[in-house]
């Protein structure tokens, strides 16, 4: 019985931490591979135990099918998306590759007719390397694991303290932030700068009262946060003005995006909790910054954002729900 619940334990060990890490690390853990690699491994035990087949087919079962999930933590945690933990994962693989190849080397040695030399109670150097390598392995993976947890609360405390916590949207602080470590990029790529006003907002206010305008903006935001890519910065710029920087966007693109958020504003309502609908509408203005010309600096983006805003005023002088290029008013084309 001891050497049943062993191997079952062993087998349960990987399995148990590849969850964990799809967990963390926001991946698909591969079930099915498990349960397949995890049925392998168990057949053979159980032919051990019950059918008294030889140990050899015990250890190179069970060794297999261990390889074969190292093998297959190491290729899920080197397909999470994001820089996150990127150091530690390297870390990780190294230890997943190193398993892996002590569990292969294990298998070969039964399939030889080794098995006595790899059995568990084995005083040979292999099984004593073995071990050490098993005992390296939950180590590193438990205090990894530990260290990733406390990265993973700090980033996203860290990234609630950069959003608006009416609208989830970056504050206008946070977001020249981010544009300054993406200025590089943004430079050879280009972008566009997409300034959005709700119009006569205070008349919202006043008729429904701040929890009303509340969930108006709320409301914009979500509308907002749907248009824009992963790629894009939507944030709220200010009171009911919100800003969306369009990552590597041509200004045909950055006028279509422009004239999709008015359409669509002017589509939308939203409930009070009274029962009555709310509707609104947005004056947009933009302008663009090409790729290749850009200079980088918070000096360049405040100009772009200057001709955006220029470019919202038109919007507005010329009767709101409507969009403007900041060509229009005089500036430079996008």
């Amino acid at each position: 019985m001891t050497y049943l619940l062993a191997n079952l334990t062993m087998l349960a060990v990987v399995p148990l931490t590849m969850l964990a890490y799809a967990k963390l690390l926001k991946v698909a853990a591969p079930l099915s591979s498990m349960v397949l690699s995890s049925a392998v491994g168990l057949s053979g035990v159980l032919a051990v135990f019950f059918l008294e087949t030889a140990p050899e087919f015990g250890v190179f079962s069970m060794s297999m099918a261990m390889g074969f999930q190292l093998v297959l933590a190491a290729w899920m945690v080197r397909g999470a998306p994001g820089r996150f933990g990127a150091h530690w994962r390297r870390v990780l693989n190294l230890m997943h590759g190193l398993g892996a190849l002590v569990f292969f080397v294990r298998a070969g040695m039964a399939l030889n007719g080794n098995a006595v030399q790899v059995s568990t109670v084995a005083n040979s150097s292999m099984q004593i390397v073995a071990l050490c390598v098993a005992a390296l392995y939950f180590t590193v993976v438990t205090v990894v694991f530990v260290v990733m947890v406390s990265e993973r609360l700090h980033f996203e405390m860290r990234d609630r303290l950069r959003r608006d916590g009416l609208t989830g949207l970056y504050t206008r602080t946070a977001f020249f932030e981010v544009v300054s470590t993406k200025a590089a990029r943004l430079q050879a790529q280009g972008y566009a700068l997409v300034l959005v006003d709700m119009d006569n907002f205070k008349r919202i206010n006043d008729n429904f009262g701040h929890a009303g305008g509340d969930a108006v903006l709320a409301h914009a935001a979500r509308m907002l946060s749907q248009w824009t890519r992963l790629s894009d910065i939507a944030v709220r710029y200010g009171g009911e003005e919100f800003c969306v920087l369009l990552h590597a966007c041509s200004a045909e693109k950055a006028g279509r995006f422009a004239q999709r958020l008015v359409d669509e504003a002017g589509r939308q309502s939203v409930r009070m909790k009274d029962g009555r609908n709310v509707r609104f509408t947005f004056s947009v203005g933009y302008a663009c910054a090409p790729a290749g010309q850009a200079i980088q600096g918070i000096e360049s983006l405040e100009a772009v954002i200057d001709q955006a805003d220029q470019a919202l005023y038109a919007a507005k002088a010329a009767g709101r729900n409507q969009a403007c290029p900041a060509a229009i008013v005089g500036l430079s084309a996008c």
